[in-house]
């Protein structure tokens, strides 16, 4: 189960790099339609969580809640992440 839990986090902190290789594909496939940025995150995060199921499939280890709930750290964990960053941070210019 843990190793399902590692997958969905790599699923999700890759999904943003994953999304702006996939624009432009997606803009050649679909000329007439601009993909806004919110399909085009939905999508990128699909196509990860298929692959890290997948592999999770194919170790013997697939478990949908630990990989859902991995993703969803891996999506919003580096943004919690930068968000403490800022929170200790003093400012100096106030």
């Amino acid at each position: 189960m843990i190793w399902t839990f590692l997958l969905g986090i790599i699923a999700g902190w890759v999904a943003p790099s994953v999304e702006e290789r996939m624009r432009p594909m997606l803009n050649q496939y679909l000329p007439g339609d601009r993909v806004s940025d919110t399909e085009l995150r939905a999508v990128a995060i699909c196509v990860c969580l298929l692959v890290a199921a997948v592999v999770a499939m194919l170790t013997g280890s697939s478990h949908v809640l630990p990989l859902t709930l991995g993703a969803v750290l891996g999506a919003i964990g580096p943004r919690l992440y930068d968000k403490f960053r800022e929170m200790r941070a003093p400012d100096y210019d106030s």
